[in-house]
């Protein structure tokens, strides 16, 4: 397993834990896209042992129905970057594109085709990804004020990643049916499969999201060659609740993942002044915030600074691999 699948000139890969039911959604949003018959699709799972084995009874029932799917249980210890590290190791070699979706992600009409066709028409380019929504309807993005301008934080740019490591997510523009990217989320993201002689998903990287290495990752395929979104390729990020950490977690290891992304790929001091700069606005919206979840969003933020002050953190450490 799984040396049975077809030569194809692009594939998917979907790495899932512990969510075969949030999977299988996922699924039938995949083979519902055109072209599905010959677009193989390869899940690779990192779930406990019971979890894993209904996983692998969802992806079994949509194999019996004569659709290209293989279940590979990756062997190694769980984590979202060795899995499709695994994953693309497993493609066979006629593959040109590799898709990243999430396994919690709802695809609308047309969004495969779209991205290949700009790959097709822009050879140059390297990598494509899609518009995310987290609700249904048009995607659309928070208003941009001073205060993020200010403290680095946001600008009204799709796309983007500032000098303090911050970034902006994908949105449609209306200008143009493609718009350079400095970064893509792998939750809805293709490359072309050469890209992975040179680069690779960071191993160091693990555990629940918020993680950043697709963040990582694309920053440093983007110094070899242009990214871009394509607005027509849309989908719907569902969110699942299962790994994931709670509010003062998640706000702890965002800011410290932020602070090794920039030490990792914009190590100069303005750099790191420009991340600690934007950890203060950070503070002082929490401070001033009524929202229920900012006491906790505030105890996990000043831990977090703690931790990246004195690197108390495995990642923060000496000797993590660059990917």
């Amino acid at each position: 397993m799984p040396e049975d699948i077809a030569p194809a000139s692009e594939a998917v890969v979907i790495c899932t834990r512990n969510r075969p039911d949030v999977l299988r959604e996922t699924l039938r949003s995949v083979f519902s896209q055109s072209g599905a018959a010959e677009r193989p699709v390869l899940v690779v799972g990192g779930s406990d042992r019971t979890e894993a084995t209904h996983t692998a009874r969802v992806v079994q029932s949509q194999s019996d129905r004569g659709l290209p799917v293989w279940y590979h249980r990756y062997s190694g210890v769980p984590a979202g970057t060795r899995q499709r590290n695994a994953g693309v190791d497993l493609l066979p070699d006629s593959v040109e594109v590799v898709h990243f979706i999430d396994d919690d992600v709802t695809l609308r009409p047309g969004y495969f085709d779209a991205l290949c066709e700009v790959l097709n028409q822009k050879r140059h380019l390297l990598g494509v990804g899609g518009v995310i929504a987290e609700s249904e309807g048009a995607p659309s993005r928070s208003r941009v004020r001073w205060a993020h301008r200010l403290f680095l934080l946001r600008v009204d740019q799709p796309s983007r990643v500032l000098p303090s490591g911050h970034t902006t997510p994908a949105w449609p523009t209306g200008e143009s049916d493609m718009q350079p990217a400095a970064w893509l989320s792998t939750c809805a993201s293709s490359y072309r499969a050469s890209v992975f002689d040179t680069h690779r998903f960071d191993p160091a990287v693990e555990g629940p999201s918020p993680r950043l290495e697709d963040l990582d990752f694309s920053v440093r395929v983007a110094r070899d060659g242009p990214l871009a979104v394509v607005p027509e390729a849309r989908c719907l990020h569902r969110v699942s609740g299962r790994n994931r950490r709670g509010t003062a977690a998640t706000t702890r290891e965002r800011l410290v993942r932020r602070y090794w992304f920039v030490r990792k790929n914009m190590d100069r001091p303005l750099n790191r002044l420009a991340f600690w700069w934007s950890t203060l606005g950070q503070l002082i919206a929490l401070v001033t915030s009524s929202d229920p979840d900012s006491r906790a969003a505030l105890r996990g933020h000043v831990r977090g600074l703690r931790q990246a002050w004195t690197r108390a953190h495995p990642l923060l450490g000496e000797g993590v691999d660059d990917g």
